[in-house]
């Protein structure tokens, strides 16, 4: 597969989060402003490029984050995440994933309750391997992006699902550079 094949649906959700950011210079000042932190748990899904037969091939795994933010407006926030993004096996091999990122997130309200948001950020992704000859540990900086909803349960509460895409993980033989997230969690607004 070509490289520039695994980047082309990344450029649509990078221009909807970037047009949906453009909306928040227009949102009002005194609306659904300030501080909030919160935490997901999902399931993740690793690259693992291996079609040995009979070779144990596991690429799912539970993923779970913590996170804290600024909603600057309706439209608009900005967030500092930790992540790990679980285990990927191959045969005795092993890659296992933490993420640190700082995003940005244009929201596209529905209604009081409701939104639609795109993420997208830059992540540091440090990848530690078991059983790969001449592979440690290493880290890779790379682009984040994702697509999500969020529920206002009242004023201070809110849940939310999305599916994240994590680029440049670092890689080791069979092991591929992109990880698949998708999540539920919870907030709260201070």
């Amino acid at each position: 597969m070509n490289s520039n094949n695994k980047t082309r649906p990344v450029a649509p959700l990078a221009v909807l989060t970037l047009a949906l950011a453009a909306f928040a210079g227009s949102a009002s000042a005194d609306q659904n402003k300030g501080f909030y932190i919160g935490g997901n748990i999902g399931q993740s899904h690793a690259d693992v490029n291996a079609s040995v037969p009979g070779m144990k091939v596991d690429k799912r795994d539970t993923s779970f984050g913590i996170h804290g933010g600024y909603q600057f407006n309706p439209y608009f926030a900005t967030e500092l995440t930790v992540n790990y993004l679980g285990k990927a096996y191959l045969g005795d091999s092993q890659a296992k994933t933490m993420s640190y990122s700082l995003d940005a997130i244009g929201r596209l309200p529905v209604n009081d309750k409701f939104s639609l948001f795109g993420r997208l950020g830059v992540a540091q992704n440090e990848r530690d391997f078991n059983g790969v000859s001449n592979f440690d540990s290493q880290g890779n900086t790379g682009f984040k992006v994702g697509l999500g909803a969020d529920y206002n349960l009242n004023k201070n509460w809110f849940v939310r699902t999305e599916l994240t895409r994590y680029n440049n993980v670092p890689t080791a033989t069979m092991f591929g550079n992109t990880i698949d997230t998708w999540n539920v969690g919870v907030n709260y607004r201070f």
